[in-house]
């Protein structure tokens, strides 16, 4: 349970065996390739290797069109991942077998090509439902569109604003020219649908008359007959387009058995994707390669084992102390889950870290338990977390939350049972109203309504157990790394100043308490330089006292929570009885119940939010402030890292 060990690893191999070498890494996941920074800055180096090339677009590419079908599955042929993806197992041989990925790309670009051209029909769909639309305002006219004149007069359609009477555009029409007339075909609520006809001599002046009241030449290019006949044609295109694109769906929902087969192919793709990326940080010389990365200490023996098939040569060394090595947190099965709440807020350091996932695991589980405080919120907890895990196996930070939400669950309910919350008080609530002969309460060992001092005091007292833990941790890394005195120095002065405290309240004495701060006086300044600034060192911290009164103050949230639990959902338990009354006894039982559920889901669902930011921040700011290195770099090796499958070998034998 701490820092996985990191080795330095460099590596020669012959470039013939280049794909399967990177293949085996993959396999064994415990190797992280960097880049080559280093040597490709180095002359002596580039005039040896360069970079090797790789087909990473082209699978990228792969990808792509295997993306596009499902998402053309979905959508068409209404293919349902649901919330959750229920992976299934796939022999590793199986997985990787290049006639499987054959066939799906064939089925997936069949797809897309369906899909394309159902994108085209449906653009040309929107074209003739807007020619239609042009159209349908010339319905009733019987005239060729075509027909723009005679021998002695011109033919023009036009429009003008609904606002504007016709009577109007006649009067003025009349005025300009003799021989003009102009009928209205249509209107709707915008505009007015005009066909001016004119004697070619005054079209000018007809058309010049009619401008200033919103008048404007019709656009309809490229028709030939009337306007009715038009609009058939159009709705003939329009049937024939519904029923091309119905087909093509219709193909699509075909394969719609093949979408298993695309998201194992999907999977393989993106296995293909991680090695091609790996294989752009390896260095050739066209007969052979060079490879540096980090190997985890864990999968030492898997990997000489998988290095042993090759010819080649390599090397496993310590990182120096100017390495950055990445940090690779490895602990017990059962506790690995609170691995989400460190990564959420930084991994440590490799050089001079502590692993902080099994001394946050106990306090993390008792505070969120103490703030959610429900034997029934607890119980639901559990179960969902517990059905999830053992239905649908998540995996990564998913697979971490429901692991960890098990225990939280226990926690839950046990804090629950210890204060009778069910939730909150809803047999109470229940019994009093439909059964007041009868009325029930939950025991209860504290109550936090009716005695919330106590739960303070108890929130507060974990608080400071929690700080004076994370204080001890700070002096078993100081006398690791072997700084003894310096551990000690840091946080014995400040033990003396709070059992001073403690002794001044209890037996009236500010002895210990002066003998405390003369010690902070004396050592937390001793890294200044001078006597002089070593002393005022030593008096600037005693400022951090109400630093630390302000982090035992933050405990009182462990109490703000759990009162906040019980009484949101005493409010809609209260709330879900109050419609029943003056009704039948079983209509309000049902009123109530769904009251009840409505309610208590609300309550349920907005407080787990509020109680795991909270427990987190206990553990971020309070705890480890007093110890906790951060800023480690994550550990990303070439591993299996799949969203739809579990790779398994032949024994079957899930690779993680």
């Amino acid at each position: 349970m701490a820092i996985v060990k990191m080795k330095r690893l460099r590596l020669l191999a012959l470039e013939s065996e280049r794909d399967a070498l990177l293949a085996r890494l993959q396999h064994a996941g415990c190797v992280e390739v960097l880049e080559p920074e280093g040597q490709l800055n180095d002359p002596e180096w580039t005039a040896l290797l360069h970079r090797d090339t790789t087909t990473l677009l082209e699978v990228k590419a792969q990808a792509s069109v295997i993306r596009s079908s499902l998402e053309a599955l979905k959508k068409y042929a209404e293919v349902k991942s649901g919330l959750f993806v229920q992976r299934v197992p796939v022999q590793e041989e199986d997985f990787f077998a290049s006639r499987v990925l054959e066939d799906a790309l064939k089925t997936a670009e069949f797809i897309n090509q369906c899909t394309r051209q159902l994108s085209k029909l449906q653009t040309q769909e929107t074209n003739l439902l807007n020619g239609k639309a042009g159209l349908l305002p010339w319905a009733s006219l019987d005239l060729p569109l075509e027909t723009r004149e005679t021998v002695t007069t011109v033919l023009q359609l036009g429009t003008c604003p609904v606002a504007v009477e016709l009577s109007t555009l006649e009067g003025e029409l009349a005025q300009a020219a003799e021989r003009a007339q102009l009928y209205e075909v249509s209107a709707d609520k915008h505009q007015r649908y005009l066909l001016l006809v004119c004697s070619k001599d005054q079209a000018e002046d007809a058309v010049k008359s009619l401008r200033p009241f919103g008048y404007g030449m019709a656009r309809i290019k490229g028709m030939t007959g009337t306007a009715g006949e038009n609009i058939r044609r159009l709705e003939e295109e329009l049937a024939e387009n519904a029923r091309q694109r119905e087909e093509l769906i219709g193909r699509i929902v075909d394969c719609k058995d093949q979408s298993k087969a695309l998201e194992i192919c999907q999977d393989r793709l993106e296995q293909e994707l991680q090695k091609q990326q790996a294989r752009e940080k390896v260095l050739t010389d066209g007969t052979m390669i060079f490879l540096e990365g980090w190997a985890a200490e864990t999968g030492l023996e898997e990997l000489k084992q998988e290095l042993a098939q090759f010819v080649c040569a390599y090397d496993l060394s310590d990182p120096d102390p100017e390495d950055t090595p990445p940090t690779l947190l490895k602990n017990r099965k059962w506790i690995s889950c609170i691995n989400m709440v460190t990564e959420m807020y930084s991994l440590p350091v490799y050089h001079g870290g502590i692993d902080p996932n099994p001394l946050i695991f106990g306090f993390f589980v008792v505070f969120f338990g103490f703030m959610f405080a429900d034997l029934a919120y607890g119980i639901v907890l559990f179960a969902l977390s517990l059905y999830i895990t053992k239905k649908y196996r998540p995996k990564g930070t998913v697979g971490y939350m429901f692991h960890l939400g098990q225990y939280l669950g226990i926690s839950t309910a046990v804090f629950g049972a210890l204060t009778g919350g069910l939730c909150g008080d809803a047999i109470y609530q229940f019994t009093s109203a439909f059964f007041p002969e009868h009325v029930i309460s939950m025991p209860a060992l504290i109550n936090p309504l009716q005695d919330p001092m106590t739960i303070m005091a108890i929130a507060l007292g974990m608080g400071v157990i929690h700080m004076l833990f994370g204080q001890c941790v700070h002096i078993y890394m100081e006398i690791r790394d072997g700084r003894p005195a310096e551990g000690f120095l840091d946080v014995v002065p400040w033990w003396i100043v709070f059992a001073g405290i403690a002794v001044a309240y209890f037996k009236g004495t500010p002895m210990v308490i002066g003998l405390g701060f003369l010690a902070l006086l004396l050592t937390q300044g001793r890294h200044k330089k001078g006597i002089v600034g070593k002393l005022f060192g030593g008096l600037a911290s005693w400022y951090d006292i109400t630093s630390w009164l302000g982090d035992i103050l933050s405990y009182c949230r462990l109490m703000a929570l759990m009162l906040a639990t019980s009484v949101i959902s005493q409010v809609f338990n209260i709330l879900a009885t109050l419609p029943g009354k003056g009704l039948p006894k079983v209509v309000g039982i049902l009123i109530f119940l769904l009251i009840f559920f409505i309610g208590n889901a609300f309550n349920m669902g907005i407080n787990i939010i509020g109680t795991y930011v909270h427990a987190a921040r206990l553990q971020y700011l309070e705890f480890f402030s007093k110890f906790y290195k951060e800023g480690g770099v994550p550990f990303r090796p070439l591993k299996y890292n799949t969203k739809f499958v579990d790779v398994t070998t032949q024994s079957g034998e899930v690779v993680e």
